[in-house]
């Protein structure tokens, strides 16, 4: 294994550029939203090539009209917040709205978007530990308290483990998440993919996604319970951007996808209750639409003004905790 490390200037400032090359794949990390940027692993036949949409280069990365969140770590808060508001304790917040009358991914300034500390890359031998962390004030994009975070990769030949931390000193809300894109076949489209969610139900959304019920899969296009080919369910659904609701809490099998013609396989294991399973509808160059496929572990979509999807709270004296596997195989 070699870890090599430079810097790179953005008009976000400079961003530390992490790589990790073992024989049979290749990782690359950005200080920029703590995120995954390339990932290069082997087809059946041994040839690697990238599997993770990235910009041609670490600057573009940092203009947010070119950059869809690419394999960033969301928070504030992943995913969308009716309204751009939520009640906490009985006080009103009002956060910063980027998506119609919603929040999206923490705001238009999202954890995703700020450049995180790396306080430590070490090398065991076997893998590599980056830990990165970020300093998020009260009042950032509109959320209070003061919330110390920290994101740990932990890379190893055919494995990315991703663990997040956060503690705050006023109550607030927090769900952190990846969201990789992700094409096995290194193609335009993943409509010749295969995908697997064991997930019974899933959230219905209203004309802005936010959840506004929940419905079993079953008899449905959106039954992923038995591996599908994503070809007709995005013509029948026009694209997919749902909401898997998990069984359990312990770290398990959330997705797998597959691509057949290569080979290459990425299961997702996590101990979040939900899986945002996203086929890139609204991809724009250099990029196509439904040319990748993100799979975001998470806790459910508006769950702060929507206690029964769950809490989302924390306070001080808690720690957040919660942690996401990518496993890299071949068939």
């Amino acid at each position: 294994m070699t870890i090599r490390t430079w810097s790179e200037v953005t008009a976000a400032g400079d961003v530390t550029v992490i790589e990790i090359e073992f024989p049979r794949m290749r990782v690359q990390l950005l200080s920029l939203g703590a995120a995954i940027r390339e990932v290069d692993v082997p087809d059946r036949d041994g040839v690697l090539a990238g599997v993770h949409l990235a910009l041609p280069t670490v600057a573009d990365h940092a203009v947010h009209a070119l950059n869809p969140h690419l394999g960033g770590t969301l928070g504030r808060v992943a995913n969308r917040i009716a309204g751009g508001t939520f009640v906490l304790d009985g006080t009103r917040y009002h956060l910063d709205v980027n998506n119609g009358p919603n929040t999206l991914h923490g705001g238009a300034d999202g954890w995703d978007r700020l450049i995180w500390r790396v306080d430590d890359i070490s090398d065991d031998g076997d893998g590599a530990r980056i830990d990165f962390s970020l300093t998020s004030a009260d009042g950032d994009m509109g959320f209070p308290g003061t919330v110390q975070a920290r994101t740990t990769y932990v890379v190893t030949e055919g494995r990315i483990e991703m663990r997040y931390a956060a503690t705050t000193d006023a109550p607030t809300v927090i769900n952190m998440a990846n969201h990789g894109y992700w094409n096995l076949a290194g193609s335009r489209s993943i409509a010749d993919h295969e995908l697997h969610v064991p997930a019974d139900r899933r959230l219905l959304t209203d004309a802005t996604q936010i959840p506004c019920g929940i419905a079993e899969v079953e008899g449905t296009p959106y039954d992923l319970r038995d591996a599908r080919t994503l070809g007709p369910i995005l013509e029948a659904t026009g694209g997919l951007d749902d909401c898997y609701l998990l069984a359990g809490d312990e770290v398990r099998l959330a997705a797998e996808l597959r691509h057949p013609g290569s080979g290459r396989v990425m299961r997702v294991l996590t101990d979040a209750p939900g899986m945002q399973v996203y086929s890139g509808n609204n991809l724009r160059a250099p990029f196509d639409v439904h040319q990748s496929m993100s799979l975001e572990a998470q806790r459910l979509p508006d769950a702060p003004n929507q206690p029964d999807l769950g809490p989302c709270d924390l306070r001080p004296g808690q720690s957040y905790a919660a942690t996401t596997v990518l496993e890299f195989d071949t068939d």
